[in-house]
């Protein structure tokens, strides 16, 4: 089945607007109401722009007392949704922090041993140098 089949099955009011999302051509159906606003492509999620149909003014749009108060109840819960969705990920990003920080301190301790090691093996090269020429110096006064 594909997006138009989609909008078929869906009754489709002479005051709908019928539109495509342009992110992925999706087709949508929207009351009148939401002519202008901005609102979520139901396949995609990109937000996008309702379009205003031609002859139609934002003014003409007649919303009584009981939908203003839907609304902005809606939005209210949309915004306590959000308000969620932000202090959780507030709260991921100061335990990412925290795990950065203590990646930094191994790779500091990690970068210590190594400069310790390389050290070492520096020391060990000079003393295998040090017993080659003794050899050597041995070696030439038999």
């Amino acid at each position: 089945m594909d997006d138009k089949d989609d909008v078929q099955d869906v009754e489709i009011m002479p005051t709908d607007i019928v539109f495509d999302c342009p992110n992925c051509n999706h087709n949508l159906v929207v009351d009148y109401r939401a002519a202008g606003l901005q609102v979520p492509c139901s396949q995609c999620g990109t937000i996008i722009q309702v379009p205003i149909p031609d002859g139609m003014h934002l003014e003409d749009l007649d919303c009584d007392p009981g939908e203003l108060l839907q609304q902005l109840l809606q939005t209210r819960r949309m915004l306590v949704k959000a308000e969620l969705a932000a202090q959780q990920l507030g709260e991921k990003i100061v335990e990412m922090t925290q795990q950065v920080a203590e990646y930094r301190k191994t790779l500091h301790s990690v970068k210590a041993r190594m400069e310790t090691m390389q050290e070492a093996a520096d020391l060990a090269d000079t003393a295998r140098k040090d017993i080659i020429t003794l050899i050597d110096a041995a070696g030439s006064a038999k």
